[in-house]
């Protein structure tokens, strides 16, 4: 009791488990590397297509071309009323951006459309009535204009775009030389209206001239004023100097005092090392500077032999007598300033005396002295004023001959060789490069939206299967390629030491080692989808097992389509149906293989019945009758969506192997499949991979790899 209930717990196990099927497919860098290389087409296409449509568009879109005319800009030109004082100021960049306003301004623009007439020109006037083409030239000119400028210079670029090279170039030197005229133009009006306006203010000053001199004449003459060479009277001219020196000796006395009054006020608060005559002395600094060395050197000393050091007390000396020499000088100091305070007021005595004595002599003509003095004044001022405005007048009528404009011409635009505008390689490279970008982006997306089997891993984390092996797609010969190439299972017995014979190898391994713990005779090959592989891998098996010693028979159960039959290229004349409906034995329906040890029972074509062949016991009965005479019966079953008899076989035979095609079958429809496989009974041994690129991850670096070449004899 206890070892049938082990076994049918085994069994139970043993079979899929919807439940296992969780796992997802993990995103690594080897996985998008690896994406790249099956979908590379995607990306090369991709490339190609919008290289392609790059190329197309710059060779379709109309050239146009880039002329630049470059030209210095001088906003700090000398103007009319600089009066000639020979300074040259930095050039202002506030000016310079002025002056590159000015170049894009309507008006400038406006001048190069009348000059060169490009109100005529379609490719700036575009479409509109007539009596407003000139605007629409203009604001055409200005969309058309670049201007570039070096903020480290004052160099400015103008150039025009324009879909013909010398007409850009016409327009880009037309409009500089427009912009330079402009400048000279503005300088000469300038320079002739403040020539005549200086003109008529020279003729004003030089009657007003004339009329001071002749009242200060007649002034003198009426009051008997003597003349010197400074005018005024002898006595005026000696009073004025006095009176000049004695307001400075006043002054200075005044600040003498003030200083002793500082100074007496500082020492009274903090001694005399708080007074400013003591602290901007020299002396005293050089001396604080020798007391602050001495300290420093006493410090040295007492933290490294302490104060009663001869040494330490030498400098402690030294520097008492530092203070004493800074005390003594600050004294002096302080004393200096009391000494010349008091020379200072008997000086501004002095003088006061002096001009008091030449005061009581000069009363009597004080005020004719003033006025005399304020007519000589007067007239010397207008005189003054009158050379200036001479000069002036001088620089104005030259600037007005030569006028020298705010900027110059450095180099004229050039015919432009090569089109700037579309740039092709730039264009084709932006393609290719947006190409490849779109194309990893659809090699992702492909990706994203593809569910389907790749990896031995995926097999057992999202299928929860064991994986067997992986079964590399042979490569096709070119000369093959247009005639029908020959199936692998029949290139297997020629060679059978390959590749793809190893992987069939490995699927015997797997079976016979899980025949030792369970028997497993009888083993169904089945697909979830037409063309898979199945029948290959099926016929592959059988002839691989039999090369190993095994005896094998295979049973072709596809009875729609005969795919055994098909891939042999044979015919037979009793077949399985004949067996299964009794009008034949198994012995009068098995026919021999080309390999010994193989018997085949196949279909004698596609056959389409309503009968249920596999039911009823039949087909149990013929499995039962072979067990006896083989080692392994494969089955070759119908696809397990949408053909019922495969549900039925499956449940027939003691295990089955789940055929998938590399990269192809959806992972939707291998669940779909399983649970059918589940509700059949069926015993999934695990899972192949078929078709499989052998540049592949799922080939394993052992197939691969160029060490593993020696033991395989393609």
């Amino acid at each position: 009791m206890n070892k049938m209930s082990t076994l049918a717990e085994q069994e139970e196990a043993s079979r899929f488990d919807q439940s296992r099927h969780v796992g997802r497919r993990a995103v690594t860098l080897k996985s998008v590397g690896e994406a790249i290389r099956r979908r590379w087409i995607i990306v090369v296409v991709t490339a190609l297509v919008v290289f392609a449509a790059a190329l197309g568009t710059a060779l379709m879109l109309t050239p146009k071309y880039d002329a630049f005319a470059k030209v210095r800009i001088t906003p700090n030109a000398a103007s009319p009323l600089d009066f000639g004082n020979g300074t040259e100021q930095p050039a202002d960049q506030t000016a310079v951006n002025t002056e590159v306003q000015v170049i894009g301004s309507r008006a400038t623009a406006r001048k190069v459309v009348t000059q060169l007439g490009l109100d005529r020109d379609p490719e700036f006037t575009g479409k509109g009535p007539a009596n407003t083409a000139i605007e629409r030239a203009t604001s055409g000119v200005l969309e058309h204009l670049k201007i570039n400028r070096d903020d480290k210079s004052y160099l400015v670029l103008i150039g025009i775009r324009s879909i013909d090279g010398a007409k850009a170039a016409r327009i880009a030197n037309t409009y500089a030389s427009t912009y330079v005229a402009g400048t000279a133009d503005n300088l000469m009006g300038t320079a002739a209206k403040q020539s005549q306006s200086i003109q008529n203010r020279l003729r004003e000053l030089g009657a007003e001239v004339q009329t001071a001199d002749a009242r200060l004449a007649s002034y003198r003459a009426q009051s008997g004023i003597s003349q010197s060479g400074e005018g005024g009277t002898i006595t005026d001219q000696q009073i004025a100097p006095l009176s000049m020196q004695l307001a400075t000796a006043e002054s200075e006395a005044a600040a003498a005092r003030s200083a002793v009054s500082v100074a007496e006020r500082q020492n009274a608060t903090g001694g005399t090392d708080a007074i400013s005559a003591v602290l901007s002395s020299g002396v005293i600094a050089d001396l604080r500077r020798q007391r602050t060395e001495a300290e420093k050197r006493r410090a040295e000393l007492s933290s490294r032999y302490g104060p009663r050091y001869p040494l330490s007390i030498q400098v402690a000396q030294q520097i008492e007598s530092l203070d004493a020499q800074i005390r003594q000088e600050a004294q002096r100091v302080v004393g200096g300033l009391r000494s010349q305070a008091l020379s200072a007021e008997a000086r501004a005595a002095s003088l006061r005396n002096r001009l008091n004595t030449l005061q009581r002599g000069v009363a009597r003509d004080d005020q004719a002295s003033v006025m005399a003095g304020s007519l000589e004044r007067d007239a010397e001022a207008k005189r003054t004023a009158y050379t200036r405005l001479a000069q002036a007048a001088q620089q104005s009528t030259q600037a007005q001959r030569v006028s020298t404009p705010q900027a110059n011409i450095i180099e004229n635009a050039t015919i432009p060789t090569k089109p700037t505008f579309p740039q092709v390689k730039a264009f084709a490279a932006a393609g290719l490069l947006i190409g490849l970008v779109f194309g990893l982006a659809g090699v992702l997306l492909f990706e994203g939206l593809s569910s389907t089997i790749r990896k031995p891993e995926d097999i057992e984390t999202m299928l929860g299967l064991p994986f067997v092996a992986s079964v590399p797609r042979l490569p096709t010969p070119w000369k093959l390629r247009s005639r029908r190439v020959a199936n692998p299972a029949t290139t297997l017995v020629a060679k059978p030491m390959t590749v793809y014979a190893e992987a069939y190898r490995a699927i015997r391994s797997f079976i016979v080692s899980r025949n030792q713990s369970q028997p497993t005779q009888v083993i169904a090959l089945a697909s979830t989808l037409p063309g898979e592989g199945k029948t290959t891998s099926a016929l592959s098996l059988a002839r691989i097992m039999a090369l190993s010693g095994d005896r094998v028979l295979l049973i072709d159960c596809d009875v729609r389509r005969a795919g055994v039959l098909r891939a042999l290229n044979r015919s037979v004349d009793t077949g399985l149906a004949d067996v299964l409906e009794g009008r034949a034995s198994m012995a009068q329906a098995v026919i021999p293989d080309e390999v010994d040890g193989l018997d085949l029972l196949l279909v004698q074509g596609s056959l389409f019945t309503p009968i249920d062949l596999f039911g009823g016991g039949r087909m149990e009965a013929m499995l039962a009758e072979a067990r006896g005479r083989y080692d392994f019966i494969i089955l070759d079953t119908p696809p397990l969506l949408g053909i019922a008899d495969a549900r039925t076989l499956v449940g027939l035979a003691d295990a089955v192997m789940l055929v998938i095609k590399w990269n192809t079958t959806p992972i939707a429809a291998v669940d779909a499949a399983l649970a059918g496989l589940e509700q059949s009974q069926g015993e999934v041994l695990g899972a192949v991979l078929t078709m499989v690129d052998h540049r592949s991850e799922a080939m394993g670096g052992l197939y691969y790899s160029a060490r593993y070449s020696s033991y395989y004899n393609e």
